[in-house]
């Protein structure tokens, strides 16, 4: 049935009034939206910008230790009346060398400087504490060569040859290790068969060599000496005996004592030490003799003369430090006079970092152990 004019017009009310209310609540809704204070519109706003400076701090001045030329543009120019300082770093070690080397100033080595100019400047008259620390002089130890070995012909008296001894050390800059063997050859082998092999362990520094120990075998006959250096004491033992030594002040065994002696002041005149060896231990006082030109069969040569007496006087050592050569023990003359004869070591051969030197003993010369030039 067709709707009446007055239906479709009421109708028609309740849809305008139905969409006035929705109009309401949404201008309601945008108004608060719009205008509430916990609330904003985001705009278009300036991006933030952060700025930010780097400053290096002043660079020092440092030699550069290297046999390369420096680059041109890292010379700096130098100042009158000033220095800057210089840190060096030492060479290292190599065949030929001791442990290390004392390091050359940069001018002197040649290594250029890399400076800025507002490098810090040291007064001469003030040097940094680096520089104080690599002009330090170089110890004794730094001489001695890492490896060495010297052949010495053995001689009974002063002239007969009855025999050879070799000996050989290394050594890292804080211990060392050394070895002699010797034999007879020739005609004395033939009337008599002798063999030694001897063996000394310790440490080394500035002051000379400090043996923990050594061994000796002669002929079969075995016996080792131990040092105990807290204890203040040495132990000699053999299969049939054994016995103990104080140490007082210095001490050696009959091996290593050749070779601390390079590491003694020119100064030095006496000291008191002890001498051991597998076998035994005496007291002895050690004096330098003299700096002398020994005569020898191959030729002359520039010696530091060192000579040890025990103090019972059963033996007396002397020992000739060869100065052209490191100091090595060139000549050794041993007078056992409680067994009643001399031996006497003379050097044929050195070998010291690889470097090797062989002397002529049949030149026809023979003199005796006080002849000197």
């Amino acid at each position: 049935m067709p709707d009446s004019a007055a239906s479709r017009f009421s109708r028609f009310r309740r849809r305008i009034t139905l969409f006035h209310l929705t109009l309401a609540v949404s201008l309601m809704l945008h108004l608060l939206i719009l205008f509430s204070p916990a609330w904003s519109v985001p705009g278009r706003e300036e991006p933030i910008r952060i700025e930010a400076t780097l400053k290096l701090p002043p660079a020092r001045a440092v030699g550069v230790a290297a046999s390369a030329k420096p680059h041109a543009r890292s010379k700096a120019p130098a100042r009158a009346g000033g220095g800057k300082a210089v840190l060096a770093r030492p060479a290292a070690p190599g065949a030929g060398e001791g442990v290390a080397l004392a390091a050359k100033p940069a001018e002197e080595s040649g290594a250029g400087a890399l400076a800025e100019k507002d490098a810090p400047e040291v007064s001469a008259s003030e040097p940094a504490a680096e520089e104080e620390e690599e002009a330090k002089p170089a110890a004794p130890v730094l001489a001695w060569p890492r490896e060495g070995r010297i052949r010495y012909q053995l001689r009974y008296g002063d002239v007969i040859a009855v025999g050879e001894l070799v000996t050989s050390w290394s050594h890292d800059g804080e211990h060392y290790t050394m070895r002699a063997e010797g034999n007879t050859s020739g005609l004395a082998r033939l009337f008599k068969r002798f063999t030694a092999n001897q063996q000394s362990q310790g440490k080394v520094g500035p002051e000379g060599l400090t043996p923990t120990g050594f061994q000796e075998d002669l002929n079969g006959r075995q016996s080792h000496a131990v040092f105990d250096w807290q204890a203040g004491k040495v132990i000699s033992s053999r299969p049939d005996r054994v016995r103990e030594y104080l140490i007082v002040g210095a001490a050696q065994d009959i091996l290593s004592l050749a070779f601390h002696l390079a590491f003694l002041p020119e100064s030095t005149e006496k000291v008191d030490l002890l001498v051991v060896a597998g076998r035994w231990g005496v007291e002895a006082e050690l004096s330098q003799v003299a700096n002398e030109v020994l005569s020898v069969p191959w030729g002359k040569m520039l010696t530091r003369h060192f000579h040890c007496e025990a103090k019972g006087g059963d033996y007396g050592i002397d020992i000739w430090l060869d100065r052209d050569h490191l100091n090595a023990p060139i000549r050794i003359r041993v007078d056992d006079r409680k067994q009643g004869h001399v031996i006497d070591q003379i050097a044929r051969e050195l070998e010291l970092d690889g470097t090797k030197i062989q002397f002529n003993l049949n030149a026809p010369q023979n003199r005796g152990p006080n002849d000197k030039g």
